[in-house]
């Protein structure tokens, strides 16, 4: 049974109902907190559902004493958690976690269950920001990775733990048991570190998650040099503590702007990279060609000193979360040939990767397949590049959609990274193009109109043979 069949069922149905009768009766924040401790668990250690055995008394302190007994509360919990840790459930409240209780402890096969509870959240919260990695998203930043068994991983702002997972799952795909990487996670959200806690345990892998909530930005660099940073943190943050970190020692690059921490995210994982480390970053499409001078800057700084390997625009909507154009940037401290990095040596080259040619009008659900399709050619095509065990006979060579660019030819076109600056293909349609623009933020727009006036003014001048500093002399 697929998971969406298994989220469709009569009995997750049931549960969900239960869920949302105690959200009703607490909030909805906590409720969901409470329902992924309910379905942790149901799901480990104990299959018959003894954890969760309550004969007589309320709901709530049973609920503790089964985590005290796994030793969960030893971890950061959010200011709700321990409001209603004080002073217990209302009665009404405490009544709909019994029924909640009593609806998970009665499934059959909870696989999957605690994930699908993640999602629930996700689609609840995610219009503000507070979401969860998405699977496919996960799934394709561990594909560009390339995690090897013995290598460890960070993720600063780890939510759940979906990329921690999603890299061990991954480097098992070489034969090798769970727990084969040294996961290492951090984040400011006390709740976030609770889930991400109960989904690591779930899968069976040993981690460290700091022991407390922090701000990766301000709590600075872990000191951990990790093989591998896998990121996906807030975009487009204004508010990042500019003035209290303007003159910190990880911005080797250049200061990142004031009012947006894209930049100081990018640069906080390039600090805590090893000698040989690899790095995926999700960053607003509008990161790639910004007109902020500190951000071109950054970007320059980022190729001459050959950290960067590739950019891919991800197709519109392929990821229920975003609501901006976003693209994964792909960073590797040494491309020479290497059992970390591949067989083939890319100094001096960036991939572009403009995947939304991957996305067709038909396919604007983002259903689970089409969403798959795409991840594996994605991660095929940089695996190809690189030369990594996981590479097939079809490489770049034989797709429209990506290219191998020196770098003379990004100095060429002034350190833009927007794949479609490079790759000269009609890569959407015009109904996505719509589609996409409907969500695209006012300055994302601004952008590319930017961008088009540019790349019409350097074909007029090739047409015309004509340098640049011979328009301003007339």
């Amino acid at each position: 049974m697929t998971l969406s069949e298994r989220r469709g069922s009569p009995g997750f149905r049931s549960v969900w109902r239960a869920v949302d009768a105690l959200c009703a009766a607490t909030a909805p924040e906590l409720g969901h907190q409470l329902a992924l401790q309910v379905i942790f668990l149901r799901s480990w250690p104990a299959p018959d559902g003894a954890g969760l055995d309550r004969s007589f008394g309320p709901a709530y302190p049973a609920l503790g004493r089964a985590l005290a007994l796994l030793d969960f509360n030893h971890l950061s919990d959010s200011e709700a958690c321990r409001a209603v840790r004080s002073r217990g459930l209302h009665g009404e409240a405490d009544r709909a976690l019994a029924v909640l209780i009593s609806e998970v402890a009665r499934l059959d096969q909870p696989a999957g269950l605690f994930d699908a509870c993640l999602d629930r959240y996700s689609s609840r919260f995610g219009a503000g920001g507070d979401y969860y990695t998405p699977r496919p998203l996960a799934r394709l930043m561990a594909g560009l990775a390339a995690p090897q068994s013995g290598e460890s991983v960070l993720d600063p702002v780890c939510g759940s733990g979906r990329l921690l997972l999603a890299a061990d799952e991954w480097a098992r795909g070489e034969e090798h048991g769970p727990g084969v990487l040294t996961v290492h996670g951090r984040d400011i959200r006390p709740e976030a570190l609770r889930a991400a806690a109960m989904n690591l345990t779930l899968g069976g892998l040993h981690y460290d998650l700091g022991g407390e909530a922090v701000d990766s930005l301000h709590a600075g660099p872990t000191g951990l040099s990790p093989d591998i940073v896998l990121a996906n943190p807030p975009l487009n943050t204004n508010d990042w503590g500019y003035q209290e970190l303007s003159r910190d020692p990880r911005w080797s690059l250049g200061p990142p702007p004031k009012g947006n921490a894209n930049f100081a995210w990018l640069q906080h994982v390039v600090h805590e990279l090893s000698a040989q480390g690899r790095a995926v970053v999700l960053l607003p499409d509008s990161a790639t060609r910004g007109l902020n001078t500190a951000e071109s800057y950054i970007r320059r700084r980022l190729v001459e000193r050959d950290l960067l390997a590739g950019v891919v625009v991800l197709p519109s909507r392929l990821f229920p979360h975003t609501r901006t154009g976003t693209t994964l940037w792909l960073l590797a401290r040494d491309k020479s040939a290497s059992p970390h990095w591949g067989r083939n040596s890319r100094v001096g080259e960036v991939l572009f990767a403009d995947a939304r040619r991957l996305r067709t009008p038909a396919d604007r659900a983002g259903g689970p397949h089409r969403a798959d399709e795409a991840i594996d050619r994605i991660w095929q095509i940089f695996a190809n590049w690189r030369g990594t065990s996981y590479a097939q006979e079809d490489g770049i060579g034989q797709v429209d959609w990506c290219r191998s660019v020196s770098h003379d030819d990004i100095a060429r076109r002034g350190y833009d990274l927007s794949p479609g600056s490079y790759v000269r293909t009609a890569s959407v349609s015009m109904e996505d193009v719509v589609s996409e623009a409907e969500h695209r933020h006012p300055k994302d727009a601004l952008y590319e109109h930017f961008d088009r006036a540019m790349r019409m003014s350097e074909r007029l001048r090739e047409v015309l043979g004509t340098e640049p500093a011979e328009w301003v002399r007339k």
